[in-house]
């Protein structure tokens, strides 16, 4: 089947990345350049650069020096791929909360032989701000706080990729979790506490436990409460900066 002419341009414009000719924070030519150079109407220009965005390889920027530029690496396509994938029903939360369970057991045993002070101070820092918000009754930034604790134990792993993964299937619980916001969380706390202790003596069998417990309480109860994922209407979770 022959290609559309977006389509082209689409893989024209990969294939410059991939052959190091565009990289990250490079700006495309205007919609006009592209056009004459690869020989096209601006409208096809157009809706590839539109395909390059939803895929998060672009990012359009605003402003006298604005323009379309190769987006830098940062997880969030992953984080679409997998929500849009969950949210159609092509994936289930079950198999989405068992991969996350196995990412998270391996980052809490990687983190409890890695990890150094300044990690274990960042995520003992983390759980603090997540008890004064859950006490304040802050809902989001209880949320925000939830989710970073992921972050942070990616970050105590020394393992980007698993950071990464991590973001990208703890993103659709955050949507969740943001759509019921639940008024009983603060058992978390005690939890997350657990975990870190494990994770701080060096016993990466007694972290995994803990992980795998506080795990089982937060999918169960995601997945209970998520039986229909159209009537929770989701919202993006957008991560603060």
């Amino acid at each position: 089947m022959a290609l559309r002419l977006f389509e082209e341009v689409y893989n024209s414009i990969r294939r410059d990345m991939m052959r190091g000719k565009l990289k990250p924070g490079d700006k495309l030519p205007s919609e006009r350049d592209l056009a004459e150079q690869l020989g096209v109407g601006r409208p096809v220009v157009r809706e590839a650069l539109r395909a390059l965005e939803n895929s998060g390889v672009l990012e359009f920027r605003k402003g006298a020096s604005g323009g379309a530029f190769i987006r830098r690496g940062d997880g969030r396509a992953v984080s679409r791929t997998v929500n849009d994938l969950v949210f159609l029903g092509t994936l289930s939360l079950d198999q989405l909360a068992e991969t996350r369970s196995c990412l998270l057991d391996q980052a809490v045993r990687l983190a409890s032989k890695r990890g150094t002070n300044a990690d274990f101070e960042a995520l003992e820092a983390n759980i603090e701000r997540m008890r004064v918000a859950i006490k304040a009754e802050d809902v989001e930034t209880s949320i925000f706080e939830i989710m970073d604790f992921y972050s942070l134990l990616g970050t105590a792993a020394k393992n980007d990729v698993l950071t990464v993964m991590i973001g990208s299937l703890s993103e659709i619980i955050a949507q969740i979790l943001l759509a019921l916001r639940p008024e009983h969380l603060t058992d978390l706390v005690t939890m997350r506490l657990e975990v870190l202790d494990e994770i701080k003596s060096g016993d990466a069998d007694a972290a995994s436990a803990a992980m795998a417990a506080h795990m089982e309480v937060l999918h169960n109860y995601v997945v209970e409460k998520s039986d229909n994922l159209h009537a929770l209407n989701l919202q993006p979770f957008e991560t603060k900066a």
